[in-house]
């Protein structure tokens, strides 16, 4: 169950501390929307999806997750796991 999931489920508001993801062992925090990069969805709008991701993620997050990401399909994992706590997408 992500954190959306599970505020939704006891029904608590939306804390900052709440917009992270858990993949393989690391937390990654997001932005809430208040503060989402427009920058990023610009990117995500042309197709350029890495650079969206190092736009939402920052510089030192996306070096670690670019360290423990070696493939397309490790993209899409991590990819599906952000869109899940976002409340995108497919869940």
């Amino acid at each position: 169950m992500s954190n959306r999931q599970r505020r939704e489920a006891t029904q608590q508001p939306p804390t900052r501390s709440d917009r992270a993801v858990m993949w393989r062992g690391t937390r990654f925090t997001l932005p809430t929307a208040d503060t989402f990069p427009l920058a990023a969805m610009e990117a995500e709008e042309e197709g350029r999806h890495l650079a969206a991701l190092r736009l939402i993620l920052g510089d030192a997050q996306y070096r670690t997750w670019r360290s423990m990401a070696s493939t397309a399909a490790d993209a899409e994992d991590f990819s599906r796991s952000v869109m899940r706590e976002l409340g995108r997408g497919n869940p």
